[in-house]
């Protein structure tokens, strides 16, 4: 059953409730045209009696008789939390619609109403719905408590971002994330979400690194039928997506410049505009950004707005690289096999003391991300489930040898002689990359070149 490219492989329960009997059979007729299953009430009362958990969506007429649209909103939100509501409103009642929102409405319709509009949201709110559903029966499956933070470790500047997580998840402001790829910026963003009160709501990601430049503000804000060449039809933004719930804009540092002030627009007061709309368009959600670049450096730089990074970073959280909180390995090892093991539904892994010491001394330039994949490789091709440093890449194994060479040899070495060691041997363990190179020296690549030269060593 779908509409407009919305898929259900369930069916759909629709509540029209409204005190008018023309429009009320009309949005019916219009509904079940659409494959959907509608039950009318023609008030307040009789909608807060037909209402159940069996209905996805409910259509709810603002100035209904009775106790009022209202009321009857905020008994479906606290009597039935997963069912989303629609507001139908006069366009002269716009506050009213807003107000609505806050007490928890799904989004709202003014008068006349259009069908093919209605179809689209009604599918918009039951796939929210669903997703809602889908994510309850997931958490219950996998048994995670909501006060558990799988951000694993015991270093100091660990306990110190799972202390910050407990407590801002609950806050509504927004929170700017920062650290080297692959040290877990998403998770922490995730669970960010998952532990605060929008965590029946959806979680929409907005990769701005991956996006090409031309459609970010088409992902973002979506687009009305005709907006530009190739817009055959009316597309909601991953903004109205995450209504409710959390917008997380991963690689924010990639945004566009030009883009930058309509994001900044829309983070004051939360509304915006579709590409080629005319109507103001209001959502509630919490903003959640990402980066690995230094934004003040690029503010400096005018090539990332001030005013847009203060917006940003009401919360921060900085995530230090993995070679900066090295007694995390241990942990984070046991906890990414025991993740392992369950997925492939076999023995617990188990790492001999050589393996930690290696894992445990190499640098990790991939941070987090680099670690799992290791371990992944390493459990696909090894006959037992003990670990052992042979079992590890040699780029690993090899670290913890070739530094405990190098820290034996160094005694009555001339100076000169000790700075090209460690120049040869960091290039080795680099495979060659100067760039990687001077960063785990603390120089600049220049600086490789020209010790090189003066040295004598071939690069």
């Amino acid at each position: 059953m779908s509409a407009r490219g919305y898929s259900m492989e369930e069916p759909v329960n629709v509540l029209v409730a409204d005190d008018d009997p023309v429009i009320r059979r009309l949005m019916q007729r219009r509904l079940e045209s659409a494959g959907l299953r509608v039950l009318t009430a023609r008030d307040s009362d009789e909608a807060m009696q037909k209402v159940s958990d069996l209905i996805q969506v409910a259509l709810l007429d603002l100035k209904m008789p009775g106790r009022g649209g209202m009321h009857c909103l905020q008994y479906i939100a606290k009597n039935h939390p997963a069912v989303e509501s629609i507001i139908i409103t006069a366009s002269s009642e716009i506050a009213d619609a807003v107000e609505a929102m806050k007490n928890g409405a799904f989004d709202y319709l003014t008068k006349p109403v259009n069908l093919d509009e209605l179809i689209e949201l009604v599918y918009r709110a039951a796939s929210t719905f669903h997703l809602k559903q889908e994510n309850r029966q997931l958490k219950a499956a996998m048994g995670y408590p909501a006060s558990h933070i799988p951000f694993v470790g015991d270093s100091p500047s660990t306990r110190q971002i799972v202390e910050t997580i407990r407590k801002i998840a609950h806050l509504d402001s927004s929170v700017l994330i920062t650290g080297e790829s692959g040290v877990g910026k998403g998770l922490v963003a995730r669970l960010l979400h998952r532990l605060g009160p929008r965590r029946d709501h959806s979680f929409i990601t907005v990769s701005c690194t991956s996006l090409p430049r031309d459609l970010v503000e088409a992902e973002l804000f979506g687009h009305e039928k005709g907006a530009f060449t190739g817009a055959v039809e009316k597309r909601p933004g991953r903004v109205e997506m995450a209504q409710r719930g959390t917008l997380f804009l991963d690689e924010i540092g990639d945004m566009p410049l030009d883009l930058q002030p309509k994001l900044l627009n829309f983070l004051q007061d939360r509304s915006f505009q579709r590409i080629g709309g005319a109507r103001t368009i209001h959502v509630e959600v919490r903003v959640i950004a990402a980066t690995h670049q230094d934004l003040k450096k690029m503010c400096l730089e005018k090539r990332f707005r001030e005013d847009l990074y203060f917006r940003l970073n009401v919360l921060p959280i900085h995530i230090p690289p993995l070679r900066e909180r090295k007694e995390d390995i241990p942990e984070l090892c046991s906890y990414l096999l025991g993740k392992l093991a369950q997925r492939r539904s076999v023995a617990p892994f188990e790492l001999d003391p050589e393996a930690v010491e290696s894992l445990t001394n190499y640098d990790w330039p991939g941070n987090v991300r680099e670690l799992e994949n290791v371990l992944e490789r390493v459990t696909a091709f090894i006959s037992t489930s003990r670990i052992t440093r042979k079992d590890l890449p040699a780029e690993v194994s090899g670290c913890e040898a070739r530094l405990g060479a190098s820290a034996r040899g160094l005694a009555g070495l001339p100076l000169a002689e000790v700075e090209k060691q460690a120049i040869i041997q960091t290039l080795e363990l680099c495979k060659g990359n100067k760039s990687e190179a001077a960063r785990r020296l603390g120089i600049s690549e220049k600086s490789i070149y020209n010790k090189s030269k003066r040295l004598g060593i071939r690069i």
